[in-house]
Formats: structure tokens, C-alpha cells, sequence
């Protein structure tokens, strides 16, 4: 029996995270950055489930992006 501390995950764009939680993911906590503190850091506890919804995530962005660069 091992006592590791659960790995977190540092997400800086808000979007992300708020799409995180819609998935169902576990926040641990926010805080201030510390190099901007006019924005927040959002930490995750990293598992399996995060990381295939942060890969899932950033495919639906790019595939946004597709799209809108081709209607202009």
C-alpha cells in the first residue's frame, strides 16, 4: 500500500476547464497565476478520464476553428 498524493493538473485557459467539469471531471481547487494575478490557474486531479477529455476537447476546438476559417 503506497501513500502517492494524486497528480494534478494545471489548466490555465478558463474555457477548458469550465468544459472539464461539464464533463465531469474532478476540480481540486483554483488559484491566483503567479505571473498574472488578474487570471486563475484551475488544478485538476489527473486520471484517465481527463486526459481523453482534454484530447477529445482540443479536437472539437481545432475542428471550431476549421470551420469558422472557412465561412470567411
Amino acid at each position: 500500500m503506497t501513500n502517492e498524493k494524486p497528480r494534478k493538473k494545471n489548466i490555465y485557459k478558463r474555457q477548458l476547464a469550465m468544459d472539464l467539469i461539464k464533463l465531469g471531471n474532478n476540480l481540486s481547487h483554483s488559484m491566483r497565476n503567479r505571473n498574472n494575478q488578474k487570471y486563475q490557474v484551475f488544478v485538476f486531479y489527473e486520471d484517465e478520464k481527463l486526459i481523453e477529455d482534454m484530447l477529445y476537447l482540443t479536437e472539437k476546438y481545432r475542428m471550431n476553428r476549421r470551420n469558422e476559417n472557412k465561412r470567411t
